[in-house]
């Protein structure tokens, strides 16, 4: 399978903020999504989190505080952040950021 991800019409996060192009869905992979996220300076995705997903994040433009638990990461362009299932994260957006996320289900 090959995709431009040009040709992804972006959708709203399930958080309410921002737009993702999903790169890959649930209906092609055993993976649940893997997405480019985009999120403008001041957007929030509210502290939340995943009782069966594994979350990962790359960040590839920009500046952002991910909150993990009480603790406050700053993160740019070339950060990975891991997130485990059941754990509380936020993200906030310092400047329009853009970021590679996957998630997995976990048994």
């Amino acid at each position: 399978m090959k995709k431009k991800i040009i040709d992804i019409i972006p959708i709203s996060t399930t958080h309410g903020v921002g737009e993702k192009r999903v790169l890959l869905n649930s209906q092609e992979t055993s993976t649940p999504q893997i997405a480019v996220t985009r999120l403008k300076a001041g957007e929030m995705a509210k502290e939340h989190l995943h009782p069966t997903m594994e979350e990962f994040f790359l960040f590839q433009k920009g500046d952002a505080i991910m909150t993990v638990g009480e603790e406050q990461i700053t993160c740019s362009s070339g950060d990975f952040i891991s997130i485990p299932a059941n754990t509380l994260h936020a993200l906030k957006a310092i400047t329009d950021i853009e970021i590679i996320t996957i998630g997995c289900a976990v048994h």
